[in-house]
């Protein structure tokens, strides 16, 4: 369905966008959108799985129906911009990759602000589902907006494509690497020189020489046809990070029927397990693919990872401090965060102090 001929038509009159005003409504219009491509699997699932489920269990469990209209790939909202389209009502429901969102989501970026740790999406699948549950904070932080979050997803591991092979971080000092700004901090003090870009323009930066390297998931040489211009991927050891949320409009939960809702929460906690658990087999199916094509991929060694680690030791304080004026209970989610980390198993390469 064309999303901008529909909205026409919502916005004209000609269909009732969420007619749950009147007692006697059964069809409820959502529209569901965000600033990356069905490519990445936190947005393919949403598009098909949680889609899917919430009209299916919604017709059966409630007699009412769910109709959704998607705007992926930026139509609507870019990358930055989901979590302001559900505050305005642009969208109902919004995925947002919150890096890119530090102005209002910057407490739920907390585990970019602990760095190296676990690689594994099915692990930090488990802690964020049980940080959204036992920190409050985390929900409470975006009441000022209007939007309740649905779960937060996990990305697949963070590593480092590059038209150069390298072994040691002293190789990265003086390389231009493509990067969410977010990301940033963790390359200045090995020498590397960020360049501030959306995954999307990452190919032509190497094409062209504006970059030597990008900061992304090793899916992202497939997707974004990175392994065109790359050689190596690097399995730096950043980890898994869950800063993927889906956001839903308040107002659009308070019209919506209790049934309805709960049915929305239990597929979105469902999608956020399904994209662990693909996270994890796409990285490993990605990185066969990419070595039987002559791709180099291999993990940074141990003393490497523990070397980098200790140089960004930092950056949680940092990340303290920088949150200091926005009355966040920051030192407090990151212990936590730490601290459930631990509980399922994981430990950091260096000790971080705050």
């Amino acid at each position: 369905m064309n999303f901008k001929s529909t909205l026409s038509a919502i916005l004209g009159g000609c269909v009732c966008a969420l007619a749950v005003g009147a007692a006697h409504a059964d069809t409820f219009l959502l529209r569901m959108g965000g600033g990356h491509t069905t490519a990445l699997t936190y947005v393919a699932t949403y598009d098909g799985f949680f889609q899917e489920e919430v009209t299916k269990r919604v017709k059966e469990e409630t007699g009412h129906t769910i109709r959704f209209i998607t705007a992926w790939g930026g139509s609507v909202a870019k990358v930055d911009g989901a979590i302001e389209a559900v505050q305005k009502g642009t969208l109902d429901i919004g995925l947002s990759p919150i890096g890119f969102e530090q102005s209002r989501a910057a407490l739920l970026n907390y585990s970019a602000m602990v760095p190296f740790t676990t690689a594994d999406p099915v692990l930090q699948g488990r802690v964020a589902t049980r940080m959204l549950n036992e920190v409050p904070a985390l929900q409470e932080s975006m009441e000022p907006y209007g939007a309740h979050i649905l779960s937060m997803m996990v990305t697949e591991a963070y590593g480092l494509a590059t038209n150069f092979d390298w072994t040691t971080i002293d190789e990265l000092k003086g390389r231009r690497i493509a990067m969410a700004g977010t990301n940033a901090p963790l390359f200045l003090p090995i020498g590397a020189v960020p360049v501030n870009l959306g995954i999307g323009e990452h190919y032509q930066a190497m094409q062209t020489g504006l970059a030597e390297g990008s900061l992304f998931f090793i899916s992202g040489m497939e997707a974004f046809r990175l392994k065109e211009v790359s050689s190596t991927f690097t399995r730096t050891g950043f980890g898994s990070l869950a800063t993927f949320v889906a956001f839903m409009n308040e107002k659009t939960r308070a019209k919506l029927p209790e049934d309805v809702v709960a049915i929305i929460d239990e597929v979105a906690g469902e999608a956020a397990l399904i994209i662990a658990e693909k996270s994890a087999e796409r990285d490993k199916a990605v990185a066969e693919k990419l070595e039987s094509e002559g791709i180099i991929v291999r993990d940074l060694a141990p003393e490497e990872r523990e070397k980098w680690a200790r140089s960004v030791a930092g950056l949680p304080a940092n990340s303290v401090d920088g949150l200091k004026d926005r009355d966040y209970p920051t030192v407090d989610v990151l212990k936590t965060y730490i601290r459930i980390l631990g509980e399922e198993g994981y430990t950091f390469p260096t000790n971080y102090q705050f």
